[in-house]
C-alpha cells in the first residue's frame, strides 16, 4: 500500500526505481562462439546520452518495461532524452504499484475490474482524491500505462486473444483554431480508463500566452526597475531585454555577442535582430521573428559586453572569450540557458569522447527564475509591502500591454484598433492573432469589472448590518 509522507506526495513501499544511462549504444553479435564472455560485438546505430532504465525492487532490471523502451527508441525519428526520462518516471509509479500489490501487468481476466491497469487506474483517483497528486499527473500516469498495454498486444506479447484487451479505444473531438481564428473538429484518439481532468475555469485578472501571464501596471513596473538597481548588471539587463522588448527567457539568454556586432538602428531607434531557426537565438518552437531592440538598451549591451567583469566570465566558460559566447553568463561560466545549437554540439562531443563519465549539463533559467524569487522579491517589497508575486514570463505580457496602449494612442485617424493589434501581434510573434485580442480587451474587463463591483456593493451596503458600520454603537 502507498504511504502519504509529509512533504504531501504518495509513495509505495516498493523500491523501484529509474537508472539513467549516461551514454547509451545498441550492441550486434559481430562473432558468435561456445562462450557467451567470448562473443565480439560492434556498435548498432547512435549513441543515446542519458538513456532511462526502469529497475525493479530486487534490483535487477525490469524486462518488459525496459523492451518497451528500447522499442520505442527504435521508433524515434528525434531522440530525446527529457521525453523518455517522463515516461519512465511514470511507468516505474506503475511498477511499485505492481510490487506492492503483487499483481502481474502481463495477466489479463475476463473481469475488467481484475485487471492490473484497472486497479491501477482506481488507484491513482484514490490518490489524486486525496491531493497526493495533481489530477493531471494522474491523466498522464494512465495513458502512459495505456500506451504500455498498447504495445504489448501490438507486439503480441500477452495473451488478448483469449480474454480480449484490457481497455477500450475511444475517440473524442477537440475544438481547434487556426492561425486565422477558424475553427475545425479534430478527433484525439482516448480510451475508456482516461482520467477525466476538469477544465480550468478562465482567469479573467490573467492574458492566456504561453502560461497565465499577469501584466504589472505601469506603477508596478517602476517599482520593479527601482529595485533592480541594487542588482547584478547581468539580471538588470535581462530584465530590461524581457520589458523592453518583450522577448522570452529562453531568447535574452541564448543571445550571443556576435548578434549585436556592428548591428545599426533603423530610422525608428531600434535594432532589428532575427531570432529563431537558424539564427542560434532560441525561440519559442524555434519560430522566426524580429525583435526590436531599442538603441540605448543595444548600447548598454555592448558596454557591458567589453567590461571586465563579463570578460572574466567568459574565460570560465567552454567558448572563452570569443562572439560566439553567449551575452549572459552566470559568476562560473555557465549559460543561463542552453540553446538548442550548443544542445546538439554537446551532445555530439560526448557522443564522440571515449569517456563515459560526462554526463549532458543543460540549464533552463532557473537561476533566472530562482534569483527574482530569493532575491528580486524581498527588495521589491521593501519598496512596497503589498507587491504581488509575480514571474519573469510576467515582463513580457507587461510589455505588451504597454505596446498597445501606446499604439492605441497614437493611431492615425480612420485607422481601427487592428491596426494597433496586428502591429503587436507582429512584435510579440503571436501565430494566433486570438492571442493578442486578449491584450486589447484586458485593461477594458479590469476596469469594467472594478467599476461593476464598487457600483453593486454600494447600492447593497446600505442594506447590510455590519458591526463596522454600528462600531460606535457596540463600544
Amino acid at each position: 500500500m502507498s504511504t502519504k509522507l509529509k512533504n504531501g506526495q504518495s509513495r509505495y513501499q516498493s523500491k523501484a526505481e529509474v537508472v539513467t544511462i549516461k551514454k547509451f549504444q545498441l550492441l550486434t553479435l559481430a562473432k558468435a562462439t561456445h562462450c557467451f564472455n567470448d562473443a565480439e560485438f560492434e556498435n548498432y546505430g547512435d549513441a543515446y546520452l542519458e538513456f532511462p532504465s526502469i529497475i525493479q525492487g530486487d534490483g535487477h532490471p525490469s524486462e518488459i518495461f525496459n523492451l518497451y523502451l528500447l522499442k520505442k527508441l527504435q521508433q524515434t525519428v528525434q531522440y530525446d532524452f527529457k521525453t523518455f526520462a517522463s515516461i519512465a518516471h511514470q511507468l516505474v509509479d506503475f511498477q511499485r504499484f505492481l510490487e506492492d500489490e503483487q499483481l502481474d501487468c502481463l495477466k489479463f481476466h475476463k473481469l475488467k475490474q481484475s485487471n492490473a491497469i484497472f486497479k491501477y487506474r482506481t488507484r491513482l483517483i484514490e490518490q489524486a482524491n486525496a491531493g497526493l497528486i495533481s489530477v493531471s499527473s494522474a491523466r498522464n500516469r494512465i495513458n502512459a500505462v495505456v500506451n504500455f498495454y498498447r504495445f504489448l498486444v501490438t507486439e503480441d506479447l500477452v495473451d488478448h486473444q483469449r480474454y480480449g484487451i484490457p481497455f477500450k479505444d475511444v475517440y473524442k473531438y477537440i475544438a481547434v483554431d487556426n492561425e486565422f481564428g477558424a475553427r475545425r473538429k479534430m478527433a484525439i484518439k482516448s480510451h475508456d480508463l482516461a482520467i477525466h481532468v476538469p477544465a480550468k475555469a478562465p482567469n479573467p485578472e490573467t492574458i492566456a500566452d504561453g502560461g497565465e501571464l499577469s501584466p504589472l501596471t505601469v506603477e508596478e513596473q517602476a517599482v520593479v526597475l527601482k529595485a533592480l538597481r541594487k542588482s547584478s548588471r547581468e539580471y538588470q539587463l535581462m530584465f530590461y531585454l524581457a520589458l523592453f522588448t518583450g522577448a522570452r527567457l529562453q531568447t535574452i539568454c541564448t543571445l550571443r555577442i556576435k548578434n549585436l556586432i556592428d548591428c545599426e538602428p533603423d530610422s525608428h531607434g531600434f535594432i532589428n535582430l532575427l531570432v529563431g531557426a537558424g539564427t542560434g537565438i532560441d525561440t519559442k518552437f524555434q519560430k522566426s521573428m524580429r525583435l526590436l531592440i531599442p538603441k540605448w538598451l543595444v548600447q548598454d549591451l555592448k558596454i557591458y559586453i567589453n567590461s571586465e567583469r563579463a570578460c572574466q566570465r567568459r574565460q570560465k566558460s567552454n567558448l572563452g572569450d570569443s562572439d560566439e559566447n553567449y551575452v549572459f553568463l552566470t559568476k562560473f561560466g555557465t549559460s543561463f540557458y542552453t540553446s538548442k545549437t550548443e544542445q546538439q554540439e554537446l551532445t555530439e562531443q560526448i557522443k564522440a569522447s571515449d569517456s563515459s563519465g560526462v554526463r549532458l549539463k543543460l540549464y533552463d533559467g532557473e537561476a533566472v527564475r530562482s534569483y527574482l524569487k530569493v532575491v528580486l522579491l524581498p527588495e521589491i517589497r521593501l519598496i512596497d509591502p503589498q507587491f504581488k508575486s509575480f514571474r519573469f514570463h510576467d515582463l513580457r505580457a507587461s510589455f505588451g500591454m504597454n505596446l498597445l496602449e501606446s499604439q492605441l494612442q497614437h493611431l492615425p485617424e480612420g485607422h481601427s484598433a487592428m491596426t494597433a493589434v496586428e502591429y503587436v501581434q507582429a512584435r510579440m510573434g503571436h501565430t494566433n492573432i486570438s492571442t493578442t485580442l486578449q491584450y486589447l480587451n484586458y485593461k477594458s474587463r479590469l476596469e469594467w469589472r472594478s467599476k461593476i463591483q464598487h457600483e453593486y456593493e454600494s447600492s447593497l451596503m446600505k442594506y447590510v448590518m455590519s458591526s463596522v458600520n454600528f462600531a460606535g454603537e457596540l463600544s
